[in-house]
């Protein structure tokens, strides 16, 4: 089949839609499948690009304000180019990753060219809400933006997402089905067992046990919140505090660690490239995450394929990954004594953390990204038929 992926964010800005489709897209690729992306230019330029070994045709685009790591495709001549590029590469199916610019465009174009759709919601208002404080201004853009989504994924055969917990969440807005698939794991990287001094000496990891957190270091992740745990939970346990990523709270986090008195248990490491980011998890002891609107969370299964238990805010998609006391520990927002009790009990008790430890690598093998390619897989095929039989009948086809 040719299947072409629609998304609005995409290499270099680094986050959970750019993981799906470079992850799941290549696999298909292997499988025998030809695929295309079109994502956002870093540019007010058009080109084809090759990206993960996929074609990639980028439109262009500008920062948005306010918010420079999203790009905003300039929709002069849009519609234009996006139909070349489909005529071009004649996809059996299209695949879209969310309801904005790009794949509003792909809708409004399909009502004439009839290639059948499907679409996976990654979506949360609070992951772009968060940088407001008016609570009425939060709750009008909110609002808006579920108009949006669903006017577009309305018109879609088919909607999936990573969770059951976003499908409930998103199945009330919409007439078409929801069903949920997970993103998925590769876990030929993820449960290695071998830890790594070069990356130790690298990023002046210490011998103590580590406390980790990967992900962008942005508002609506609480980093803060951990940090104020951290600050109380080291007057009982040595340990250090590893931040694995990038974002704009990364110097206000650095002083709010010194402000604590911290900042000699604590490591911003800043970006860190794939090939790195494995032997993380493998020197850690212990995962922690407090953002509270994750329809999955890709990092979170990382650290349970490896092995590590996770300690978590009790929001989102979180509930189905960690199970309270059997893989780790579930808090809720603000509730910083409950944090610094479950480091406590998986830092100080060798046998917890196994059990713990062992159930994490079990829940994780529900995530196997080769399930998730073989059922994006039967889906396309299935679209692609039911597509094809209803132009067969429009058309006075016998079908059977």
């Amino acid at each position: 089949m040719r299947i072409l992926f629609v998304s609005e964010t995409y290499y270099p800005h680094l986050n959970g839609v750019y993981y799906f489709v470079c992850r799941v897209a290549p696999l298909l690729q292997a499988k025998g499948h030809t695929v295309a992306v079109i994502a956002p230019a870093e540019n007010m330029k058009y080109a084809k690009k090759q990206i993960d070994g996929l074609d990639v045709h980028v439109m262009p685009s500008m920062p948005l304000p306010f918010y420079p790591k999203l790009r905003f495709v300039v929709s002069v001549s849009l519609q234009h180019r996006i139909q070349k590029v489909i005529e071009d590469f004649n996809p059996d199916i299209i695949h879209i990753q969310d309801h904005f610019v790009l794949s509003k465009a792909v809708i409004e174009l399909n009502k004439k060219m009839h290639i059948p759709v499907i679409a996976t919601n990654h979506f949360m208002p609070e992951n772009i809400t968060t940088m407001f404080n008016n609570q009425l201004i939060k709750k009008l853009i909110e609002e808006f933006m579920w108009k949006r989504f669903s006017y577009v994924f309305n018109q879609v055969l088919l909607v999936t997402t990573p969770t059951e917990t976003g499908a409930r969440l998103i199945r009330p807005k919409l007439k078409t089905s929801v069903i949920p698939i997970s993103s998925g794991i590769d876990f030929s990287k993820f449960n290695t067992i071998a830890s790594n001094n070069d990356i130790t000496r690298k990023y002046g990891l210490p011998t103590k046990p580590l406390l980790l957190y990967v992900g962008r270091v942005d508002p609506e992740k609480r980093i803060d919140e951990i940090l104020e745990a951290v600050a109380i939970a080291l007057k009982q346990i040595d340990f250090c505090f590893v931040v694995v990523g990038k974002g704009v709270r990364k110097t206000a986090l650095e002083q709010k660690a010194k402000e604590l008195n911290i900042e000699d248990s604590v490591i911003f490491t800043g970006f860190v490239p794939d090939e790195d980011l494995p032997s993380f998890y493998t020197l850690s002891r212990c995962f922690i995450i407090a953002s509270r609107a994750e329809l999955l969370s890709l990092v979170t299964l990382q650290a349970m394929a490896t092995g590590l238990p996770v300690i978590a805010v009790n929001a989102g998609a979180l509930g189905e990954l960690v199970k309270d006391k059997i893989n780790g520990f579930l808090f809720n927002t603000g509730d910083t004594g409950a944090i610094v009790d479950s480091i406590d009990k998986i830092f100080s008790n060798d046998q917890l953390h196994r059990q713990m430890a062992e159930k994490s690598i079990e829940f994780s093998l529900q995530h196997d990204i080769k399930k998730t390619v073989d059922s994006f897989e039967s889906l396309y095929k299935n679209g692609y038929v039911k597509t094809r039989l209803v132009k067969q009948k429009k058309a006075g086809v016998v079908v059977g």
